[in-house]
């Protein structure tokens, strides 16, 4: 990624961190920042059988791609953006779960949710995976993760434009109690980088 770029990014990113509530989980060593909110959408069913209904309180996470463009800086190999990416998505979940252990409102909390294209192979690390209604909310969504692919993703240009009707915008989820057993304090996740 082009050095001017990345650094006009990090300054819209200070504008978005400012605008959107969003709370660093650990500023520069984790790839989540978070915001709780009331869950508007379907009921969530998680691979451990527990419900996430309209109304209740969620962590919603969002991957922090300005940090993550620049990890992936001169790196052009497809293959290592994604073990990348993996690496740190394992290594941000344990300070998640201690994140939302702290929190005021953690008794309320019913899970954590985001919305995401890049959700193959979140499933092992305990994620369920759902669609998204394409209202006019995913659709800016989708666009505003396409860019960023195209930005972050060394081949970006190419795969946006070979993925384009192709790129679906998905929903991963994982209940509090999920969440806390394989990360939190004293779990071990048998996850293997």
């Amino acid at each position: 990624m082009n050095t001017n770029l990345l650094m006009l990014w990090g300054y819209w990113d200070e504008i978005y961190q400012r605008c959107t509530r969003l709370t660093y989980i650990e500023k520069g060593n984790n790839i989540f920042r978070v915001v709780p909110l009331r869950y508007r959408g379907e009921t969530l069913r998680t691979s451990d059988e527990r419900t996430i209904h309209d109304g209740d309180l969620i962590l919603k996470i969002h991957i922090h791609n300005y940090y993550f463009a620049t990890l992936c800086r001169g790196v052009q190999d497809e293959l290592r953006v994604a073990l990348l990416l993996r690496r740190h998505i394992l290594q941000s979940l344990p300070r998640l779960a201690a994140f939302l252990e702290a929190m005021e409102e953690r008794e309320q909390i019913k899970g954590i949710v985001g919305t995401t294209m890049l959700h193959k192979g979140v499933a092992p690390l305990g994620f369920s995976i759902s669609d998204v209604p394409m209202n006019w909310f995913f659709r800016y969504k989708r666009w505003y993760l396409r860019l960023m692919l195209r930005l972050v993703h060394p081949n970006g240009k190419r795969r946006v434009q070979t993925w384009k009707h192709d790129m679906p915008l998905k929903r991963v989820y994982m209940s509090k109690e999920l969440l806390l057993a394989r990360y939190g304090q004293g779990a071990s996740t048998g996850d293997t980088l």
